[in-house]
């Protein structure tokens, strides 16, 4: 007679564990990682996307074109050596268009003798400036300048410092922005 042959199957029904993934868990996570990043890559570019195309910062990024820009062209028009007065025009009309340029464009060479007789060296700065209008085509600017007169003719003299305020109307003229009027503005004490 032969003996009973044991079998290696218990009497309790074997349960899967939790601990260890399934092979449909194990094939799924890669993907689900993919899926996530993909969702994460796309919703930064969106936003990345409205961002680039906000009329805010389109119309910010204006007005900082145009304060740099400004001020830069109102320093110039304030900066002159008597040493190199034909230089000083030419600067003022990189910075002007229309009527204003046509009126630098109508300095004399009588003119430009004197202003280098009279030996003065003035040097424009911008201490502030505001944009209180600007499209994308003009915009008015008002500035406070401190314009530094040195006397070459005595050369011990301190210099002067003069503060003015202006406006200036600016235009786009291929790409920048050029001043069209530069008006000195009064200053009320009352």
């Amino acid at each position: 007679m032969e003996a009973p042959v044991e079998t290696a199957e218990s009497d309790e029904p074997q349960v899967p564990s939790d601990t260890e993934p399934t092979t449909t868990a194990r094939s799924r996570g890669p993907w689900v990682l993919l899926l996530v990043a993909a969702l994460v890559a796309a919703s930064g570019a969106f936003m990345w996307w409205q961002a680039d195309h906000d009329p805010d910062r389109a119309a910010a990024q204006t007005r900082d074109t145009v304060l740099i820009e400004a001020r830069q062209a109102i320093e110039t028009m304030n900066t002159l050596d008597y040493r190199s007065v034909d230089k000083g025009v030419k600067a003022w009309s990189q910075v002007t268009t229309g009527t204003l340029r046509d009126q630098l464009a109508g300095v004399s060479a009588d003119d430009r003798t004197l202003l280098a007789e009279q030996k003065k060296i003035s040097t424009g700065r911008v201490v502030d400036a505001a944009v209180i209008d600007v499209d994308d085509g003009s915009a008015t600017v008002i500035a406070a300048v401190e314009v530094t007169v040195r006397d070459a003719a005595k050369p011990n003299s301190e210099p002067t410092v003069k503060r003015n305020r202006f406006s200036a109307d600016l235009v786009k003229v291929g790409g920048r922005w050029k001043l069209e009027s530069l008006q000195q503005v009064a200053v009320s004490l009352s």
